[in-house]
Formats: C-alpha cells, structure tokens, sequence
C-alpha cells in the first residue's frame, strides 16, 4: 500500500491524498490551491479556464487522477471540495451529503464569475457517504465538527495499515453533544475512538491549520456567551457567516429563540439546510430579493424586518444589506462579522467593510471560533487517536507542526 500527499502538505488548502492499495487507487480531497491563486488572480483578474487553472497548480494535474476511481471529499469548501469539472475521467465522488453538495452547485453555475467553472461533468457521478459503515473500498466516514457542515474524517483499512485522514476539524463544537449526535447520527471522531478501542490507526494524516498562529483560541461556549452580551443592548443584530456554517446558525438561532428575537436570512443555501434542523424552533425567514429558494416561510420585505431582529447574511452582501436598510433600522444597529472560513475562497477585504461601517456609523465586531483543533488540544487529539505514524499537512509550518505532533507521539 502507497499513500502520497501530492498536495497541502505545504499549504493550507489543497489537499490531494492519494491512496494505491493493490489494484485499487483512492482519492481524498482534491482541492483548490488558493495560496497561488491569489498570487496571479484579483476581482480585475480573473481565470479564463480550467486548463490556465491547473496550468498554474491552482488546480491537481491530470496525470494524478490516473487509474482513480473514487475520491472521497471531507466536505464541502472549495479548498477541499475542489472543482468536481476537473476530474478527466468517469469516477465516483463520494460527498457528505448530496443534497448539500446540489445546493451549492447551483449557486456556482449561476455565479458570473470563475465558481461557474466548479460544477461537475456529466460522467462525475455523486455518491453520499454514509457515516459509520466501511464501503466497498474499505473507507468508514466519521463525522467531524468543522465550520461547514456535514463534514467527516476518513478511515480506510487498507489490506496492510489503517490510515486516518481527519480532512478539516475542531474539538469543541457550537452544538451539544446530543444535538451533534442528532445530525450526524453518532459520535463525532474522537468520542469514536473514545468508545472504539479497538480501533488501530497505522498512519494518522492530520490538519495543522493553526499551528503557528498568535490567533486568540475562542470557543463555540465563549463565542456563544460573547454574543449574547452583545445581543443584550443592541437593536437589529446582522451576523455574516459562510452558508455551509450550520454549527454557527444554530447557535444563532437558538439565540433568537431564547431573547424572542425574529431570524431572517439573505442566505438560500443557510435557509434551506436550517429548516432541516429539527433541533432548533426558530427557522430564518428569507428576505425578500435576496433568497428566491422556495421556503416553509414566506419571504420578508427588508423594510419589515423589525428592529429586534436576528440576521443571517453573508460578508459578500453585508455591505450592500446595510445600504438598502432604512435609518430607523439601523438605529442601534450591530454588525457581527464572523471571520469567514476559508478566507481566501471569500475574498476578505476587512479594510473596506471596515470603513462602510465606519461611514454608516454602525458598531461591528470581529469573531472567529476557527474551525480547526487549537495547538494546546492536540496532546489529547494524538492521545485518542494513538497513531503508530503521524503526518501533517494542510499547515503553512509543515516543520514545526509535524514537529509538535511526533513530540506528543513518543509521550
């Protein structure tokens, strides 16, 4: 059995993880480099083609995809996902929901600009993975907590060692422990190996996102508890968040629940996948303009929405919401921009938000729970795990953090 990481093991984003067991060759991830995208593309600059993509190595080679048959996706942003119009050949990929995955679809074909060069070819064909049961390649799908949902870690057993690629995921979750259990249908990865002992890892193909980084470790709780203190004196409240941020919306709308406040949403995508939410009573009503999905609610004129009010929007319209808003609405406005995750797939302009706030005299906040493993979590992550092997990747410090992690190995 051959496992080489033909991407991400330098950079964060772009992993491609190939597997050759025999007469079997797998896929893990498959995704976009956008470390050197932004290198040669800009909102003046933009692809022409797949070809001028790969290429750059913005996208994997051809020749990598030789004799794959199946490619398993952790989840569904783009640095991951990749661009499913890539693959050359017929093949199977096997996505945590397909639902979720036709959803986002849409909204890239119909984008003007390079998202519409995402969507699949005809002979792609998509399949769900099911979490918990080991496929007929060997591969069991372990649900993850990370800033998209669903996502999943993947555990092949192969005909000589087990290999456990984690793909993106965080410790702690916006979400209970039952209410986890509830969407996902179990545990989430390391209660897996909590309650399955039994269960050998060879090699352990982990994330190093924030090793290295100064970034404050906020979790889902404090998070949680700093937007209600925000909450407890502001007017309207609009929070901005990746539309695949189902944790975050939850934790959102619970929060609605809890101060009656009303939700809304300019999102298609986050109104969609919260009203499969049974946990949750508050569904965000879509605002009219914005979402033409059709919806359990009816759609809200902007000018109705009142002003003790919840809204779910996205950091691309914040700027425009906030525009076409009337001033009696804005009056104790609060902005919440929850960092976006990837940030180099929204194309982060924080200086430019920043001064449109500044210029609608509106108070914002910066809030990132990160929705990778912190690097203080990651003794009782290899701990859990107990990996015989352990690589690193998806990390601007591949040095150290492979460093760090072999260091907790020998413990």
């Amino acid at each position: 059995m051959k496992v080489d990481v033909l991407s991400g093991d330098r950079s964060i984003g772009g992993n491609f993880i190939k597997i050759t067991d025999r007469d079997k060759s797998l896929v893990f991830d498959q995704g976009i480099r956008f470390d050197i995208m932004r290198r040669y593309y800009s909102f003046t600059v933009s692809p022409t083609s797949l070809a001028e993509l790969r290429g750059l190595g913005v996208l994997p080679k051809p020749e990598w995809y030789m004799n794959v048959q199946d490619i398993y996706i952790t989840h569904m942003h783009l640095d991951h996902l990749g661009a499913l119009s890539n693959i050359p050949g017929e093949a199977t990929v096997h996505v945590p929901s397909v639902e979720t995955y036709e959803l986002m679809e849409e909204k890239w074909r119909m984008s003007p600009s390079w998202l519409s060069l995402i969507p699949r070819k005809y002979y792609v064909n998509l399949e769900e993975a099911e979490p918990f049961e080991v496929d007929r390649n060997g591969v069991e799908a372990i649900p993850v907590s990370h800033s998209a949902f669903p996502a999943y870690a993947y555990l092949y057993h192969g005909s000589d060692e087990t290999v456990l690629y984690t793909g993106d995921f965080r410790v702690e979750s916006y979400l209970s422990h039952e209410e986890f259990q509830a969407l996902t249908g179990g545990p989430s990865l390391l209660e897996y190996f909590e309650e399955n002992k039994d269960v050998k890892v060879d090699l352990l193909i982990i994330e190093g996102t924030n090793i290295g980084s100064s970034r404050t470790p906020l979790s889902p709780e404090e998070a949680t508890a700093i937007h209600g203190r925000i909450m407890e004196n502001s007017g309207v409240v609009i929070a901005t968040l990746h539309s695949l941020d189902v944790e975050y919306a939850v934790m959102l709308a619970k929060m609605a629940e809890n101060l009656d406040r009303n939700l809304y949403s300019t999102s298609p995508e986050t109104v969609v996948l919260l009203e499969s939410v049974p946990e949750i009573s508050v569904k965000p009503h879509p605002i009219e303009g914005y979402v033409k999905t059709i919806s359990m609610e009816e759609p809200t004129p902007l000018e109705s929405v009142e002003p003790n009010s919840i809204i779910l929007t996205s950091y691309h319209n914040v700027i425009d919401l906030l525009r076409e808003m009337n001033a009696d609405a804005l009056r104790n406005a609060v902005v919440v921009i929850s960092e976006p995750e990837p940030a180099s797939e929204e194309m982060t302009e924080y200086d430019v938000v920043a001064n449109w706030m500044t210029k609608l005299n509106i108070q914002f906040y910066r809030i990132r729970v990160s929705g990778h493993y912190y690097p203080y979590q990651l003794k009782r992550i290899i701990e859990t795990l107990n990996p015989k092997r352990v690589r690193t990747i998806h990390t601007k410090t591949p040095e150290a953090s492979q460093r760090v992690a072999e260091q907790y190995l020998k413990m």
